[in-house]
C-alpha cells in the first residue's frame, strides 16, 4: 500500500498493534515479554491475536460513527503492526513507518508512536498489554496525544485499556466526533509486572506512569486494586462451602487467585498463585491433582469429559473473571463446561470485600469469543461464605 499523508477536516485516530501481545496467554506463559517467551508459544501452537482485535475495535468504531460526517482517517503502523487490522476491518489506511516483518520490538512501538505523535493523530489506539502501555509513556513524554488501550495481553494491569474491543470503538467513536475543543481526557496510571517474577508467583505491581486517556469511566478498566491479607479468614469459609459443595469425582478447573488458592488448600492440594490448575475430588473435602499449571490444550479434554467445573474469581478493582490472566481458560473450554453442566457450572467466588470494591459495576466476560460473551451475560450468583451467595450482573466486556 502507497503511504499517504491524512487529510485536513476530518479526525485522525492511529492504529498501532503490538503483534505478539498475549500470545502466550492461551497456552500457560502467562505473558509475552522476550523473544524465548515469544518462540516458545509459537512452538507451543499459540497464535497471535492482538490484530484480531483491533480489527474488531476498528469495525466498531465505523460502525458508531454518526451519519452523515465522514469517518475518521485511520493512520496504522506498517503491516502486522496495524495495517493489516486496519485492512481487515475494511478500511484504506494510511500507513506509517517501516519493520521488519515477524521481528518486531518495543523499540518499533515507541518509534512508530513518535511517527503518530508528531503526526497529530486526534487519539492513538494501541492493541497490546501493560508491556506495551509502558513503551508508550517512554515514546510520548512531553506530548498531549491522547490514548486508549485495546485489550490483548495478558495480565492488563493498567487503568488506560477499554474493557474489551468493542468498547474501545465505541469510546473512540464518541470522542472522536466531538469538536476538538469539547473532548476531555484524563491521566490514568500505567501498571506493570515483571513478567519472570509474576511466572513464579510473585506479584508485584509498579507504578510507571500516567497517559492521557479519554474521559470516559464507563468502557475504560480500573486499575487492578491487590486483595488484602486480613481477607484470608473470608476466604477460607469460601472454599469450605466449595469442598463441601464439591461431589466425588468432579474435576475442578481452578483459575488464578489467592480466594482460589484459598479452596486448593482446603482440598490439600497444591495450586499455582498466577496459573491454572485441575484437580479431581476423591472423597468429601479431599482431592488429588490432575494438572498444574496448565495451558489450554490440557485443559479442554478435562472440560469435554465427565463432571466439570470452573472456579474464578473476580479480579480485584476491575470485575473481569474471563480474559484476564486467565486465557488459559480458553471459549471451547467454557463451552463445554456449560454444554454439559449450565451455568451452576461456572463457580464464582468473592470475598464480601473485593464484591464491595466492585460496587455496582457488572463482573466482566472477554474470552475473546463476543456471542460467548453474550451468552454468560446476564446474572449469576458468587459464593461469599459458608452457606452465603449473592447475585452480581454479568456483562461482555
Amino acid at each position: 500500500m502507497t503511504n499517504s499523508g491524512p487529510g485536513r477536516g476530518r479526525p485522525v485516530v492511529g492504529l498501532l498493534v503490538n503483534p505478539i501481545a498475549g500470545i502466550g496467554g492461551r497456552v500457560g506463559l502467562k505473558g509475552s515479554d522476550g523473544v524465548d517467551t515469544v518462540r516458545r508459544a509459537l512452538a507451543l501452537g499459540a497464535s497471535p491475536e492482538a490484530g484480531t482485535r483491533a480489527a474488531s475495535t476498528i469495525r466498531e468504531l465505523l460502525a458508531r460513527w454518526p451519519a452523515p460526517g465522514a469517518p475518521p482517517i485511520v493512520l496504522a503502523g506498517p503491516l502486522e503492526m496495524g495495517e493489516a487490522a486496519a485492512v481487515a476491518a475494511g478500511t484504506q489506511p494510511s500507513v506509517i513507518g517501516s519493520i521488519v516483518p515477524g521481528a518486531t520490538t518495543a523499540a518499533d512501538t515507541m518509534r512508530l508512536a513518535r511517527l503518530m505523535a508528531g503526526r497529530g493523530v486526534d487519539l492513538l489506539l494501541v492493541a497490546g498489554g501493560d508491556g506495551t502501555a509502558r513503551d508508550l509513556i517512554v515514546a510520548l513524554r512531553d506530548t498531549l496525544v491522547p490514548v486508549l488501550g485495546i485489550p490483548a495481553g495478558v495480565k492488563i494491569h493498567s487503568a488506560v485499556f477499554a474493557t474489551g474491543p468493542a468498547t474501545a470503538g465505541a469510546v473512540a467513536a464518541g470522542f472522536l466526533a466531538l469538536p476538538v475543543e469539547r473532548r476531555r481526557t484524563e491521566g490514568r496510571e500505567v501498571l506493570d509486572l515483571d513478567e519472570e517474577a509474576y511466572r513464579r508467583g510473585e506479584i508485584a505491581p509498579r507504578l510507571w506512569g500516567e497517559l492521557r486517556v479519554p474521559l470516559e469511566r464507563r468502557h475504560i478498566q480500573a486499575r487492578k486494586a491487590p486483595s488484602p491479607a486480613t481477607e484470608a479468614a473470608a476466604a477460607a469459609a469460601i472454599a469450605d462451602e466449595v469442598a463441601a459443595a464439591s461431589p466425588i469425582g468432579a474435576r475442578l478447573i481452578l483459575g488464578p487467585g489467592s480466594t482460589v488458592r484459598a479452596i486448593a488448600d482446603r482440598l490439600g492440594v497444591p495450586k499455582t498463585l498466577v496459573g491454572v490448575d485441575v484437580v479431581e475430588v476423591r472423597e468429601p473435602g479431599r482431592a488429588t491433582l490432575v494438572a498444574l499449571d496448565a495451558a489450554e490444550a490440557q485443559l479442554r479434554p478435562v472440560a469435554a469429559a465427565g463432571d466439570c467445573r470452573i472456579v474464578v474469581t473476580p479480579i480485584g478493582g476491575q470485575g473481569f473473571i474471563f480474559g484476564r490472566g486467565n486465557q488459559q481458560i480458553g471459549p471451547e473450554v467454557v463451552r463445554d463446561v456449560l454444554r454439559r453442566a449450565g451455568r451452576p457450572g461456572i463457580i464464582i467466588v468473592a470475598t464480601p470485600a473485593k464484591l464491595a470494591a466492585i460496587g455496582t459495576r457488572p463482573l466482566l466476560v472477554d474470552t475473546g469469543d463476543p456471542a460467548l460473551d453474550r451468552e454468560l451475560a446476564g446474572h449469576a450468583q458468587v459464593i461469599t461464605g459458608r452457606g452465603e451467595r449473592s447475585v452480581a450482573r454479568v456483562a461482555a466486556a
